[in-house]
């Protein structure tokens, strides 16, 4: 997902595609002044063993067909990135190392990228693996508390996405979360954020079945029907696909993609999410989901849609646009959770809406204001 964000914001700078599937470039959301794509340099960590040159090539392996002849065209722009790429933190990180050493570590990554390129603005972005979810104490409740568990080396308690996530606070960086992980979501991260005036968004992007599922749950509501069952279906191959075939991991994820249900029809009807990993799919995904509902007269019925997308394709767009958006916000001095950026997670930070349209309308009027203090 990274590798094609990347690639996609170097071509958009240079013109040579179009903005499909981005939201920041819709007629009323470009009225707002975003970061330009040419201003974006992009480094981080990888987690893989796996340079950007290597993922660049592996791409058309994951089902992903990107021209030879674009890539040529963006020449040293992608290959320069190689540079700003440093070894990652994973779910079993230090070798040794102690937490605050690694959170050190991290925070001198992202302070010496900040000085090489001269930036005014860092946004850190998650985009790592599904890790388990995080296991609830004083260290997830309070700043103290989980600052506590960092000194005391407690690696059981702490995963890599908060301490992505408070070393980009303590850097001076605005944190997004496009995973299910537990990131800047929990108590203590959002009490830092605060404390240091940050914005932060999360959680886990909403590319697919679960996009779906929020634009077309409402209508049930609309239109008086009882939804009894929702029935989910998720087969996925890549490197998310392998991580989610753990157990714990996918219980990070169906706990995300299950909020979306409950929340906008305000019970909770029969459901399941099924999440299965088939290696010869690549990056592609497909969702099968069924659902059964009653009408007048206590007549039931059903329907059944089929979703088949390619998943960075449809994800890397909106990382771009989280990108930009979270740089405005961070620039106007907005902090804490951004609760109009819901339209694009699962499980978003500072937000209960699910329905799709519902979210549109706060983020559309969120940018409708920004434009109107512009001009005034």
């Amino acid at each position: 997902m990274a590798t094609t964000a990347i690639i996609g914001a170097k071509a958009l700078a240079k013109g040579l595609i179009t903005p499909t599937g981005l939201v920041t470039e819709l007629p009323e959301i470009k009225r707002v002044e975003l970061v330009s794509f040419k201003n974006l340099i992009f480094g981080g960590h990888e987690t893989r063993r796996s340079s950007f040159k290597q993922s660049v090539g592996q791409l058309e392996d994951t089902g992903i067909n990107i021209k030879p002849q674009l890539l040529s065209k963006l020449g040293n722009g992608i290959k320069g990135i190689e540079r700003d790429i440093k070894i990652g933190v994973t779910s079993n990180p230090t070798r040794g190392k102690s937490l605050q050493k690694t959170v050190q570590r991290l925070i001198k990554d992202i302070t010496h990228f900040r000085k090489r390129h001269s930036l005014k603005n860092v946004i850190v972005v998650n985009l790592a693996s599904t890790e388990p979810p995080v296991k609830e104490g004083s260290h997830t409740r309070t700043l103290t508390g989980f600052e506590s568990a960092l000194s005391k080396n407690k690696k059981d308690l702490l995963p890599p996405s908060c301490l992505y996530a408070y070393a980009a606070f303590k850097s001076g960086c605005p944190y997004i979360n496009f995973t299910p992980s537990a990131g800047s979501s929990i108590p203590a991260l959002r009490e830092l954020a605060r404390q240091l005036h940050l914005p932060h968004t999360g959680n886990d992007g909403k590319t697919g079945e679960t996009l779906v599922k929020s634009a077309l749950a409402p209508m049930f509501n609309y239109r008086a029907l009882n939804v009894l069952s929702w029935q989910g279906y998720n087969i996925l191959g890549n490197s998310d696909g392998r991580v989610l075939n753990n157990p714990k991991a996918r219980e990070s994820k169906v706990q995300s993609k299950n909020t979306t249900l409950t929340n906008i029809l305000g019970y909770k009807p029969h459901s399941y999410v099924g999440i299965d990993y088939v290696p010869s799919l690549g990056d592609w995904k497909t969702a099968w989901d069924f659902i059964h509902f009653e009408g007048f007269l206590n007549t039931r019925m059903s329907m059944q849609f089929t979703w088949q997308g390619c998943d960075s394709i449809l994800a890397a767009p909106l990382v771009l646009d989280l990108i930009r958006l979270v740089e405005l916000s961070h620039r106007r001095g907005e902090s804490g959770e951004l609760p109009h950026l819901a339209l694009f997670f699962k499980q978003p930070i500072g937000s209960n809406i699910s329905d799709l349209h519902h979210q549109w309308l706060i983020f559309s009027k969120y940018i409708l204001e920004k434009v109107s203090r512009k001009c005034s």
